[in-house]
């Protein structure tokens, strides 16, 4: 009589299963999960249904399922979208000084990091940045300055030491955001005016990143 007829094990695991006279916990495991029972409702007390409901609205409050209880998780939060919010927010922060209105034209750079957490069920969120933009300065007569604007360091926890580095472009300012510089070139002493101007942006600046920190927490 073959093996197979005497009912000898087809296989390694079966027969590590099974060498023990079916003793094994692997053997009666398998049987007793075919034998047992489907499991049956069972009605959550109220204690029960609450800690469940709990855990449901730590969730839905930003933790992760892993992680419903809250305790504690990190998000990495993109640069491009930190790079176009902070581009909506400066977009938006308009200033006039010394008889010149300056604007924001577009934030071309945005490197370091941002993160949201959470912890113990509460949103968090903190950066670490460098930002560079360029800026426009309307002058008295319809002349206009243009220029780049940097921030070599700004950091969620230490937004009053922030520091704006300005610099004014010396070649002719575009007549609108589609034309080519054609005029005449801003005076040394526009420039500096315009520059004087946007560095008194400083001031509003702690306000943009203080946004910024909420969007990024409610991300």
């Amino acid at each position: 009589m073959s093996d197979k007829q005497r009912g000898a094990p087809s296989s390694k695991l079966e027969e590590q299963a099974t060498g023990k006279a079916d003793l094994s916990y692997s053997y009666w495991a398998a049987n007793a999960a075919s034998e047992a029972p489907p499991p049956q409702p069972k009605k959550l007390s109220e204690a029960e249904a609450a800690a469940h409901q709990q855990q449901l609205l730590h969730t839905a409050g930003g933790a992760s399922a892993w992680n419903a209880a809250g305790t504690w998780e990190e998000r990495p939060v993109a640069l491009a979208w930190v790079q176009q919010q902070l581009g909506e927010l400066l977009a938006a922060l308009h200033h006039s000084a010394r008889g010149v209105a300056v604007a924001v034209a577009e934030v071309t750079s945005c490197s370091g990091e941002a993160h949201q957490w959470v912890v113990r069920g509460k949103r968090r969120a903190g950066f670490e940045l460098a930002v560079e933009f360029k800026w426009r300065a309307e002058l008295g007569g319809g002349a206009a300055v243009t220029g780049t604007a940097k921030i070599p360091h700004a950091a969620a926890d230490e937004l009053d030491e922030m520091q704006l580095e300005v610099t004014a472009d010396a070649a002719a300012a575009a007549a609108d955001a589609g034309a080519d510089g054609g005029g005449e070139p801003p005076s040394a002493q526009q420039r500096d005016t315009a520059a004087a101007a946007v560095r008194e942006l400083q001031g509003k600046l702690e306000g943009v990143m203080e946004q910024l920190l909420e969007r990024i927490r409610h991300k």
